[in-house]
């Protein structure tokens, strides 16, 4: 009697790790309550390695999703995701990063993103039409997801060829960089002041979306000609020759 228990419950262990293993992407997908401005079209694949065409996040189509689920990490009842995404012949963003937290705080680690400076702008409402170019690359060592935004962040954004199209003239900003943290709860971007337009800025993202910033424009001999017209309209500068921004 024993006997037939045991075997009973080997067979019914391995019919139920079968299941699993087989269980297709796109049924849990039907279950699962989505934002509401995420939607997602063709999974294809299992729970352990699915595949979807798209995902459009505020309007950001993120093409060829692909996610990988570690065995060992379910074992360890912390499960583990590796996501990439994006095409170089596709445009849209294009990455990898490691997704673990699931059941608790989620957490996003050794992430690289490059995504187009456009499509940023495009978010931005700009009081001026401009054409941002080249692309933006995001590294995140880091970034554990808490209240109103994050419990801790470590990482940086990249604009090599910083450059933009306004009022039809082109102009190159050289390289800009910035520095990504948390402060109370809140995701803070601190530009490096070593930049053609002497720029340094602090950028806050607030709970509800809400941005706010403040920083300096101190022209130099470095500073892009077809701007300095524009210098009249931020204000006066200060003793130290420094234009106040603020938002």
């Amino acid at each position: 009697m024993k006997k037939k228990f045991a075997y009973s419950a080997i067979f019914f262990t391995l019919y139920s790790v079968f299941v699993v293993a087989l269980m297709p992407a796109s049924w849990v997908m039907s279950y699962v309550t989505l934002p509401k401005n995420v939607a997602i079209s063709a999974v294809e694949g299992t729970i352990w390695h699915t595949k979807i065409n798209q995902v459009m996040v505020d309007g950001v189509v993120i093409n060829k999703v692909q996610s990988d689920l570690s065995l060992l990490s379910v074992l360890t009842l912390d499960p583990e995701v590796e996501l990439t995404f994006g095409d170089a012949l596709i445009n849209g963003p294009e990455g990898f990063l490691t997704l673990s937290g699931l059941t608790s705080d989620i957490v996003v680690e050794d992430a690289q993103v490059y995504v187009a400076a456009n499509t940023v702008a495009a978010q931005l409402n700009l009081p001026i039409d401009l054409v941002a170019h080249e692309q933006l690359q995001l590294n995140i060592a880091r970034f554990v997801v808490g209240a109103p935004i994050c419990n801790e962040l470590e990482g940086n954004i990249k604009w090599r060829k910083a450059g933009v199209t306004a009022f039809e003239e082109q102009v190159s900003f050289g390289a800009l960089s910035a520095t990504l943290s948390c402060e109370k709860g809140e995701l803070v971007a601190d530009i490096d002041p070593n930049n053609n337009l002497g720029l340094s800025y602090r950028a806050e993202l607030k709970q509800g979306g809400r941005f706010t910033g403040s920083g300096y424009l101190t022209p130099g001999a470095k500073f892009p000609e077809q701007l300095r017209p524009v210098l009249s309209f931020i204000g006066k500068p200060d003793n130290q020759g420094r234009y106040r921004l603020k938002m």
